[in-house]
């Protein structure tokens, strides 16, 4: 097995070598050991048997984020999750899990990792792309974590900066906004800009800030979220304040818009500081300053509309070459159009754990019902005002740290880790129809993964209680690591086809593709056309008579008399037909015929890599246990 010193991912000998961690020891490995030895073909024959069955692979197509990936969430995630599945729309509880890996990433300042021999932070970028009105603002949720360090006043909190005038004028100056707060007498925590020159300011593990506060100053009491609507000055100005701030917004506009100004354009901030690279100026009343270690995260949704909009806003050209593209976790998804009840009782609200509930929708994909464990009391808001005090918590206690926290990957892992990106890497090196573009976005998938795994390790030290200062390293958790390598591979599959429409939308679309998808829409129909022979006259005369809609169980029960069938057969009938594929389930006791040419979902039949990303993910052992939320 490839050691930590044989990988060229992980290996750095400069790393801080603290005490053996004991703090939260993780679980067991029980299959890393059991890869396929040709490391180009990540072994499936020990799948953790969640993607591997029918229903489970046809629900990664339709880009849900699978039931084992809940299995491994820390309860700080799992828990909102559930009670937004437990409403029945399982689309809005991913959206909130995508917007809420960025906003945790925000409660890890002083936390670091080693890959490719640098120290990094877990800071992420997460967009979610959906039609108007489609429930894409279950991302709002997600701010709720940091909403009780947000309402702190006091000790050293700033406001969010907007664009005005006045802030514009005076930070742009090197003046704060702030009466009575100036620049020189705020705290320099680790990342913190520093004026250059001096002992905090110079890059390299070595010389990096320490992350000490200076005396008055709180880590935790400043304000998390940053405006994205700001000025280029100002953003800088708040991340020489918060270097672990977080943009959040609903809607893409608020950041195209600044992008696309002339005093806005900070495209290189957003470039740079996923790569936590260093960010250099000059001001007229400090002099050169740099922020040597800026790890901001951003969570959007938006339009696809609005999408090009965004990532052309500086200037570049929209689509998969952009270097803002890659640098995104995307999750995207069309609306099934129907009615959703808009109206709840406080008692329904904070009694959801009693079962699922029988109104609203229901998507195709895991049932929410299969991810309860265990009754659970209380209201979402509940939930997550719990969660947000030991977001809060954790942030302070990290802040506070004189060294950052280092959390180390086991061998095991980093082979867990290479495997799989090099395993894909060669699928998509030998397809010739994968764009060049979209390399980058798989390039950094790999470093993706392990933040996001670094990140659920972070919420599971707030779960429990942040290490003591003392220490200076602990170990990822097995769960994390493959929670991560899953969740960055199904974030790589909505890139895919984000990054297709795109050039179809706003730029040239590859004639490549549109070919491989006229085909692939035949291929379909050709399958069901077969499936639909297996059938015997009598069940082939019924299916067609079913209603192009979607139907209930009890209209296709109505029909079973007018072709001699029983009501009990038609309920076989229709979980074969199902599981044939003949059939989809577009909510809870609704059926649908299969149609190839389905625009409300997510396909990846057709997109170039698709399929060698989803064979990947199939392929990933169970590196840990994980339990049902």
């Amino acid at each position: 097995m490839t050691t930590s010193s044989e990988n060229p991912f992980f290996s750095d000998t400069s790393q801080p070598q603290g005490p053996p961690d004991t703090f939260i020891p993780p679980p067991a490995l029980e299959s890393a050991a059991d890869y396929d030895e040709d490391s180009s073909s990540f072994g499936g024959t020990d799948s953790s048997g969640d993607a591997s069955s029918s229903g489970e692979l046809e629900s990664l197509r339709q880009g849900y984020l699978s039931r084992r990936i809940l299995e491994l969430l820390p309860e700080l995630l799992a828990e909102p999750a559930f009670r937004i599945g437990q409403r029945g729309d399982l689309r809005k509880r991913d959206v909130f899990l995508t917007g809420a890996l960025p906003v945790w990433a925000g409660a890890l300042p002083n936390v670091r990792f080693r890959y490719g021999g640098t120290g990094v932070s877990p800071n992420l970028y997460s967009a979610v792309v959906a039609p108007p009105a489609s429930g894409k603002s279950a991302l709002r949720h997600a701010r709720k974590y940091g909403r009780p360090s947000s309402s702190t006043s006091g000790g050293g909190t700033s406001p969010e900066i907007g664009t005005s005038s006045e802030n514009r004028t005076a930070l742009e100056s090197g003046a704060s906004p702030e009466s009575g707060a100036s620049s020189e007498s705020r705290a320099y925590p680790e990342g913190r800009a520093s004026p250059q020159g001096s002992s905090t300011g110079q890059e390299g593990p070595e010389e990096e800030p320490s992350g000490r506060e200076r005396p008055g100053v709180r880590a935790g009491r400043r304000q998390l979220f940053l405006a994205a609507d700001s000025s280029a000055a100002a953003l800088k100005r708040r991340l020489e304040e918060v270097p672990h701030g977080v943009i959040f917004e609903t809607e893409f506009q608020a950041l195209s818009r600044a992008l696309g100004s002339s005093w806005g354009s900070f495209t290189d901030v957003l470039l740079k500081g996923l790569q936590n690279e260093a960010i250099r100026m000059s001001r007229s009343s400090k002099g050169a300053v740099t922020i040597p270690h800026p790890a901001p995260s951003i969570a959007l949704a938006g339009t696809p509309a609005a999408l090009g909009g965004f990532m052309s806003g500086s200037g570049s050209t929209p689509g998969t070459g952009n270097g803002l593209f890659s640098r995104f976790l995307f999750y995207r998804f069309d609306r099934e159009f129907e009615w959703s009840p808009q109206f709840r009782s406080p008692q329904s609200e904070s009694t959801q754990s009693e079962g699922p509930q029988s109104e609203g929708p229901q998507s195709e994909g895991p049932q929410s019902e299969d991810l309860q464990s265990g009754e659970r009391r209380g209201s979402l808001e509940e939930s997550l005002r719990g969660a947000g005090q030991k977001f809060r918590e954790a942030r302070r206690q990290l802040g506070a740290r004189e060294t950052p926290l280092w959390v180390s990957v086991p061998g095991a892992l980093q082979e867990a880790h290479t495997r799989a990106f090099r395993s894909l890497t060669k699928k998509w090196r030998e397809d010739e129809s994968v764009p060049r573009s979209m390399q980058a976005s798989l390039t950094r998938a790999g470093l993706q993964a392990v933040k996001i795994a670094v990140v659920l390790r972070g919420v599971r030290l707030a779960e429990s209680g942040v290490p003591p200062a003392s220490t200076q390293s602990i170990e990822l958790g097995a769960e994390d690591m493959e929670a991560g390598i899953r969740l960055s591979l199904t974030y790589l599959l909505h890139a895919i086809e984000v990054g297709a429409r795109l050039q179809g939308d706003d730029g040239p679309q590859d004639t490549c593709l549109q070919e491989k998808t006229l085909q692939e829409k035949a291929r379909s129909q050709a399958k069901l056309n077969e499936r639909k022979r297996d059938l015997t006259e009598r069940q082939r005369e019924y299916l067609e008579a079913l209603p192009e809609e979607p139907f209930s169980t009890a209209e296709a029960k109505d029909l079973a008399s007018g072709f001699g069938a029983s009501k009990r057969g038609v309920q076989r009938w229709l979980k074969s037909w199902r599981e044939a594929g003949l059939l989809r389930k577009p909510k809870r006791g609704t059926w649908a015929k299969r149609r190839p040419e389905r625009e409300d979902s997510p396909r990846t039949e057709g997109l170039p890599g698709a399929e060698s990303v989803i064979s990947v993910i199939d392929g990933i052992p169970a590196l840990a246990g994980g339990r049902a939320p």
